[in-house]
């Protein structure tokens, strides 16, 4: 009876020995345990997130090497026309392109969708790469011309364009006088001095943008000569240039004529006037 008084008092000691102090200590040590976990899970989380971004900016990198190292597209005229028609259609339904993303963002699908489906719709024949390809060329056009809208620079852009189309014409008209071997040497020699002047491009016509390509207006003042002297250089070099640069040339149509005040030229340029 003794013995298991004792015992039994002994199993009670030990009980009562444990209880509060190591469970509340064993509490700690699962409550440390699951910090850990988190800040692993934490750290494991912002890595991977590290990687991702990683990854996309090596994407867009790889993307953007390997549209530089293809060769352009060419896109017909009736194709960038069309293009540019139901651009506009879309936005007659309220359609619109948002500049801050990319062309084929999901916020842009529905317009730049909507206009390769019009497109296909009168041109069946034209290939998915070359329909891609005339959006993604359109669409820069659009954001460059709504950004300059914003900032009321608009007209003044218009009219460097006009200016750098004219120093164009004057040096392709140049080129191709040199080509004329059968003019008279006294004609190749006043159409050239006429060309190095540095008031030449203000003799060039005037153009302004149309649905296909640039209408092109003559002066009043232009004399017939002057006028055929443009049209045979004009001729001459498209004749001469490579294939690739004449399709780089947009498609000129003629206009109506545009009144404007004689220019101020040396005498011996008067020639040029009717």
């Amino acid at each position: 009876n003794t013995q298991l008084v004792r015992r039994s008092g002994s199993s009670q000691v030990s009980t009562n020995a444990v209880s509060p102090d190591v469970m509340k200590s064993s509490g700690k040590s699962i409550q440390g345990q699951l910090t850990n976990i988190l800040n692993n899970q934490r750290e494991i989380l912002s890595t991977v997130k590290l990687v991702r971004k990683e990854v996309n900016d090596l994407q867009k990198e790889f993307d953007k090497r390997k549209e530089e190292s293809h060769e352009p597209i060419s896109v017909p005229n009736r194709i960038r026309t069309a293009v540019k028609e139901y651009f506009a259609s879309g936005e007659d339904i309220e359609l619109n392109w948002d500049y801050q993303k990319r062309y084929y963002d999901d916020v842009n699908a529905e317009m730049t969708e909507f206009i390769k489906r019009k497109v296909k719709g009168v041109a069946p024949d034209v290939s998915n790469e070359v329909l891609d390809a005339a959006v993604k060329r359109y669409f820069p056009s659009k954001k460059e011309g709504a950004n300059r809208k914003s900032k009321n620079k608009d007209t003044l852009h218009k009219q460097r364009q006009a200016r750098k189309r004219r120093k164009k014409k004057v040096r392709r008209r140049l080129l191709s006088t040199e080509k004329k071997t059968n003019w008279p040497q006294e004609k190749r020699e006043a159409v050239s001095k006429l060309l190095k002047s540095k008031m030449s491009h203000k003799l060039m016509s005037s153009d302004e943008e149309g649905d296909d390509g640039f209408i092109t207006h003559p002066y009043s003042w232009e004399s017939e000569t002057w006028r055929n002297i443009k049209s045979s250089l004009d001729k001459t070099y498209l004749k001469n240039c490579p294939p690739r640069s004449a399709r780089l040339l947009q498609k000129r149509t003629k206009g109506s004529i545009k009144e404007q005040d004689k220019p101020d030229v040396d005498e011996e340029f008067n020639w040029i006037f009717d």
